[in-house]
């Protein structure tokens, strides 16, 4: 047996990708260089089955295949099929296309008039996106049918644009391609799942033909002359929806990394050591930024996908970044999104140098690598993504920490290698368990994550690149920010259901709050009634912060010491408190009323009704939704990676019960003691003198209480970039916390967001359940 270099293989025949997205076809479209399963081949034999990847069977790289309504076609290359002109298509037959054009015209559309409150919280909130990919940037192995009568390599988007016989041909099958591979009703149903953003590759050719100028596709621009219309009708509908839309710059002129993914296919990357291309994409980033910052939906715009790491890509960004945020006001605190260039570490350092909004997006594959990293067990790579505990979790979560939480997660899927499985005893549990594990690690210790891609041409059989198919099987039915687990948590427990059948339930998979609608019954979410009530419990909220204002948290550090490094009492079962001071008083922030249901919201029932306690939990952090941001000094810690059913326990145990000390005597021997009065009551009467201590920590937990309430009365959102949106906070109060309680700020910020975020759940809870 011969064995044939799978890579040189691929290097010869154009495929090799980056280690970030497959390139090979799945199954039989392309020789199964992946089998349906997602299994990649190791070694091709020689003979029949290296015949097969190069095309010599019904099943080879380029064998016939249809799309869509049929009128894309193309013959076998069996040299069989061409040895009578009576059998077989002629290669002009086989190119040609039936012509296309819109039933109406796509015009360049305008935005909605710019809502600054809105795009805030589309910018700082929680993402569960998916890619649309392949739609604006053609990938072969996504849509082998694209690249039937494609030129050269038939690999990129410029072999599309260069062959089907002309480039007005081309024009009108990509034009077709952008009306009919996603539509307005996709946006409605990723809405319906709680998918709340998408990520847009596009190249700079999708600008149209002005941007193609001094570019390899100028020759071919006309192409491209009806494509940006496009782009913005796809940013419109995904507003109609609530959904925000990040745009990536998927090629860049010269290109950025010499992939097919980038726009070519001869391998090259002329971007970086080519200023005439660097001034292009700098244009190019121009354009965008003007356009789009005043967009409410667009949460950001993406500098470079995937780009080569090369030492002067830090150099790079920070010149990109300097021209950006001249271009307008908005743009000075615009998202910009820049890729790790797969090394997390040095560009979560370069994150950390800067103070503006930049979010650090790296793209994480498992069935890529040498044959060691592929021979890994499926357990074992779950395992590394334990929340708080594996390996691959604890480097994203260190990144995060570095980087103020402002990372992402925006490229990963549900494949594994052949051999991750060879020794599992359940396969379909396994690759669940590994997929739903990355979800449950990235939404913990990232402000987002997004799967690559919402669609592949094979789509009926790909539960590993495809999303569609994924959901409800190696994905969740739902994912919304809230999960249902944790509203049946919060009412004391799953209710029971009859048995089902095992190989069809999904129910395990309900992340979500509510089941999918239908086409014909989704509206676009608004600010429900059930928010409305969160005004009952307003006067406790105020009482609690009265009680903030004047006494101090027994464990919050001095002004100059790192608050990360606050200790709580150990409430493990081998330590248990033998003096009232080592007891912890709870602090109730909502009214349990007579009209409550009994034991539903006790909260001591809830504990009994939630997860226990793992004994083994770091009691020494503060439990938590959140990722802790950067604070003072060296330390870094998180605030509890743990399950958000389990949150919504701890947060309401008391584990995260407020202990007040009253130390007034230290207080006011504080040396920046000047008090700060605060009127309140229509007589404008003070009910209280605060420290600058006391402001800090009380204007912090009113400010994280209030982003929790504001963020969920759109779609249920959730504060994603938490660390962000504290130091934008603290920036436009323009010094009203006094330099050196900002860590004051910064703390119970976080502690009443979460306690705002569990009385969201409580509502959720009793929407859920209904009138009483």
């Amino acid at each position: 047996m011969v064995l044939i270099d799978l890579t040189k293989v691929l290097n010869t025949l154009g495929l090799v990708s980056s280690i970030a997205k497959p390139v090979p076809l799945v199954g039989g479209l392309a020789g199964g260089l992946l089998d349906l399963t997602g299994g990649v081949v190791s070694g091709v034999q020689s003979g029949g089955s290296l015949n097969g990847l190069l095309g010599g069977s019904s099943n080879g790289l380029i064998a016939a295949v249809n799309i869509g309504d049929g009128n894309f076609t193309t013959s076998s290359t069996d040299e069989e099929n061409s040895s009578s002109v009576d059998q077989s298509i002629t290669a002009q037959d086989a190119c040609s296309i039936t012509p296309y054009s819109p039933s109406t015209p796509v015009l360049l559309e305008s935005f909605k008039p710019y809502d600054a409150k809105q795009a805030l919280i589309y910018r700082y909130r929680q993402q569960q996106s998916v890619n649309l990919g392949s739609w604006f940037v053609q990938e072969q192995w996504m849509n082998p049918s694209m690249f039937n009568c494609a030129s050269g390599n038939k690999q990129a988007e410029f072999d599309i644009a260069n062959g089907w016989g002309s480039v007005d041909n081309a024009r009108q099958v990509l034009e077709r391609h952008w009306d009919e591979w996603i539509t307005e009703s996709d946006f409605q149903y990723l809405a319906s799942i709680g998918i709340n953003t998408v990520r847009l590759p596009i190249g700079y050719w999708s600008l149209g033909p002005v941007y193609c100028k001094g570019t390899a596709f100028e020759s071919v621009s006309a192409a491209y002359v009806n494509s940006w219309p496009r782009v913005v009708r796809a940013i419109n509908w995904a507003e109609k929806y609530g959904l925000g839309v990040l745009v990536d710059l998927h090629g860049a002129p010269g290109s950025q990394n010499g992939q097919a993914h980038s726009g070519v296919s001869d391998g090259q990357q002329n971007l970086f050591n080519n200023p005439t291309n660097v001034q292009l994409t700098i244009n190019i980033l121009t354009y965008l930024t003007q356009q789009l910052v005043k967009v409410n939906n667009v949460v950001g715009i993406q500098i470079l996908n995937e780009p080569s790491n090369v030492d002067g890509l830090p150099a790079f960004y920070t010149q990109v970044l300097g021209v950006l945020r001249q271009v307008s006001p908005e743009a000075a605190v615009f998202p910009f999104y820049l890729n790790d260039a797969f090394d997390m570490s040095r560009f979560a350092d370069y994150i950390s140098t800067r103070k503006d909004f930049v979010v650090l997006d790296h793209h994480s594959y498992f069935v890529f690598g040498d044959s060691n990293s592929q021979a890994t067990p499926a357990s074992q790579l779950t395992a590394s993504l334990q929340p708080g505990q594996g390996s691959l979790s604890q480097q994203i979560i260190s990144s995060s920490n570095e980087g103020r939480r402002n990372i992402v997660i925006d490229e990963f899927s549900c494949a594994l290698s052949n051999q991750a499985l060879s020794n599992s005893q359940d396969q379909q549990s396994d690759r669940r368990q590994f997929c739903t594990g990355q979800m449950e690690s990235y939404t913990n210790a990232t402000a987002g994550y997004s799967f690559w891609s919402y669609k592949t041409e094979n789509c009926a059989s790909d539960v590993n690149w495809c999303f569609t198919s994924a959901v409800g099987n190696t994905l969740p039915s739902t994912f919304f920010s809230y999960p249902n687990t944790t509203i049946q948590a919060i009412q004391g427990g799953v209710p029971s259901s009859p048995p089902q059948d095992p190989t069809t339930d999904t129910s395990f998979l309900s992340f979500g709050t509510s089941s999918p609608s239908t086409d014909n019954d989704y509206s676009p979410p608004t600010t429900d009634d059930w928010l409305a009530a969160m005004g009952a419990s307003d006067p406790e909220y105020d009482q609690v912060t009265e009680a903030l204002a004047t006494t101090e948290f027994d464990v919050v550090p001095s002004s100059d010491s790192d608050p990360s490094s606050a200790s709580y009492p150990d409430t493990s079962s081998d330590s248990v408190p033998t003096t009232s001071d080592d007891l912890i008083t709870p602090t109730t922030l909502w009214p349990i009323s007579s009209a409550t249901p009994p034991s539903a919201y006790d909260t001591g029932d809830l504990a009994q009704a939630a997860f226990a306690m793992d004994t083994s939990m770091q009691k020494a952090t503060v439990p938590s939704s959140r990722q802790q941001i950067k604070q003072f000094g060296a330390k870094k810690r998180s605030l509890g990676l743990t399950s958000l059913p389990q949150r919504a326990f701890l947060l309401s145990s008391s584990l995260q019960r407020h202990r007040f000390v009253a130390r007034s005597a230290r207080a006011h021997a504080r040396n920046h003691a000047k008090s700060v009065r605060r009127d309140i009551g229509e007589n404008g009467e003070s009910a209280v003198v605060y420290t600058p201590e006391q402001a800090a920590i009380a204007k912090g937990y009113s400010d994280g209480w209030k982003a929790a309430k504001t963020f969920a009365s759109f779609s249920n959102s959730r504060l994603g970039f938490t660390g962000q949106f504290i130091a934008d906070a603290l920036e436009a109060m323009d010094n009203k916390i006094v330099s050196g309680d900002e860590g004051f700020y910064k703390t119970w910020f976080m502690k009443g967001l979460a306690d705002g975020e569990v009385q969201v759940i409580k509502l959720l809870a009793m929407q859920a359940q209904g009138p009483q």
